[in-house]
């Protein structure tokens, strides 16, 4: 697990290790920029070259400490500045001041034309050491011509550094302007930033490392972090523990409601889902037309026909149709494929009402759910249906994921948004899963996804792990397939098979 702290709570520990701890501004710079010349030297061992960027506040400071330290290694570097060193205040000074002291060539922005600027970026390796977490509003002037360059020059090149966090993109909630860096490699200062684990932000960081300031974090940071992140690492630790003298019930038993004629493997994905994660016994209630196709897909899984009416399920008769099993299931899983027809949104708030054991909500189900708030759901919006229920766009709703994670939370008890580094909240703590990638884009991922955390709300585990833990696999599912064949022709299926191989 990892734990991403906001930028308050980082400045704060910059100050707790000068005044409480004994270590100054400058020290914590020095250690710092040093410690990021280090990974990077070591990152780029055959770089011939290096160029950083400094911007006009402390995240400048720490280039021109990097830029130093590089050199000291006898790797060639350069510096461009947006200020004179002349006008650098602050522990920044000190840095800039050092470095033309040790004879590091510093060029003017200002002074270079766009051509020049863009032949000085036609480097080795180009850190972008110009706005830190203490930015706010979008990147102007100097700094946001270099950035802007820079994504040009660098769009060819892949290596590309940022320090702390890439600039252009807001440390604390992920959003990226639209002139904003884009790394291969950040390096983060003291401790991670909700902005490397949430997109569109997280996408521009490219891989993450921490680097040092010469205090433990323990000792500086006093805050609780803003927000956990998971991975692949962590699934043994979430998923829940089996005895030996297990049975298919005490593995837990889900319900799957939903299909219609159009999606009518949609639920089938569900389940076979489930199934996969550990489910001992998952039940599909769905329109007769489409069991008559899913049983002989599934044979392990149990069918109950519902009422149909054009293709869907008839809300006349579903009552009586599905509440002699209710008892029986331990979670339900309501929405795959069900359609939007009336009859379909009339159960869905029939369920939402009157099912009291966990549910998970998912796709067409999610209109009708969310108009009152449901303390044993778990809802899970791609960014069009975030969009819906919010009364935004959904472009809207991916510029602020976490923010518009945190809104929806209010409406259901938990709230997964799918999307790049998927985000769990329930309002008061927020979640990241850092699995998966552009091989989960496919139909039917999300009918798999909904099944993995159905399984985990059948053995009891709570709303909020449950579907933490399901990201997680899902997307570790994701990856597995990605690193044995690639991101392209990866099918939901087959993401359902992989779920297996990710829970042993």
């Amino acid at each position: 697990m990892k734990y991403y702290y906001a930028s308050e709570a980082v400045r704060a520990a910059d100050k707790k290790a000068s005044q409480e701890l004994g270590v100054s501004g400058e020290v914590l710079m020095e250690n710092a920029g040093r410690a990021a010349a280090e990974i990077i030297a070591a990152r780029y061992p055959d770089a011939g070259s290096f160029l950083v960027l400094c911007g006009p506040g402390n995240n400048g400071g720490d280039g021109f400490v990097a830029a130093r330290h590089l050199d000291i290694m006898g790797r060639k570097a350069g510096i461009i500045s947006v200020r004179a060193v002349s006008e650098y205040t602050g522990e920044a000074r000190f840095a800039a001041v050092a470095a033309e002291k040790c004879g590091i060539k510093i060029s003017l922005s200002s002074d270079m034309s766009d051509a020049e600027i863009t032949d000085a970026l036609e480097t080795s390796v180009v850190v972008d050491a110009l706005l830190g977490v203490g930015a706010s509003g979008e990147p102007r002037g100097e700094v946001k011509r270099l950035i802007a360059l820079s994504e040009g020059a660098v769009s060819g090149c892949p290596r590309a550094v940022s320090l702390d966090i890439p600039s252009g993109v807001q440390a604390d909630t992920g959003e990226a302007d639209a002139v904003s860096f884009r790394a291969e490699l950040t390096i983060s200062f003291l401790a991670l930033k909700p902005a490397h684990a949430i997109s569109p932000g997280a996408l521009r960081c490219g891989e993450t490392m921490t680097a040092g300031i010469g205090v433990k974090p323990e000792l500086a940071l006093g805050a609780e972090p803003e927000l956990a992140g998971y991975d692949a690492s962590d699934i043994p630790a979430l998923f829940p523990r089996r005895g030996t003298d297990i049975h298919k019930g005490s593995r837990g038993t889900m319900l799957v409601v939903g299909g219609s004629s159009n999606f009518r493997g949609a639920p089938v994905l569900s389940a076979l889902a489930a199934l996969k994660a550990g489910c001992g016994l998952v039940a599909l209630a769905a329109p007769e037309s489409v069991i008559a196709s899913a049983a002989s897909l599934l044979p392990e899984a149990i069918f109950i026909p519902l009422p149909e009416e054009d293709g869907h399920i008839r809300f006349a008769g579903f009552e009586e149709a599905i509440f002699p099993f209710a008892d029986k299931f331990d979670a339900l899983v309501l929405g795959p494929g069900l359609g939007l027809s009336g009859d379909a949104m009339r159960v869905s708030r029939f369920l939402c009402g009157a099912w009291h054991k966990p549910m998970l909500v998912d796709a067409d189900a999610l209109k009708a759910g969310y108009e009152t708030r449901m303390e044993n759901a778990v809802a899970t919006p791609h960014a069009g249906e975030a969009s819906f229920i919010l009364g935004v766009s959904p472009a809207e709703v991916e510029r602020h994921r976490l923010l518009s994670c945190r809104k929806l939370a209010e409406k259901f008890c938990v709230v997964l948004l799918k999307g790049p580094r998927t985000l769990i909240s329930d309002g008061l703590k927020t979640n990241a899963a850092l699995e998966g990638g552009p091989e989960l884009a496919v139909p039917g991922s999300g009918d798999v996804l909904s099944g993995t955390i159905g399984a985990f709300l059948a053995t009891g585990m709570s709303l909020m792990d449950a579907a933490t833990l399901g990201a997680v696999v899902h997307g570790a599912a994701g990856s597995r397939l990605a690193a044995a064949g690639g991101t392209n022709g990866v099918m939901a299926s087959d993401i359902a098979g992989a779920i297996r191989d990710c829970t042993i």
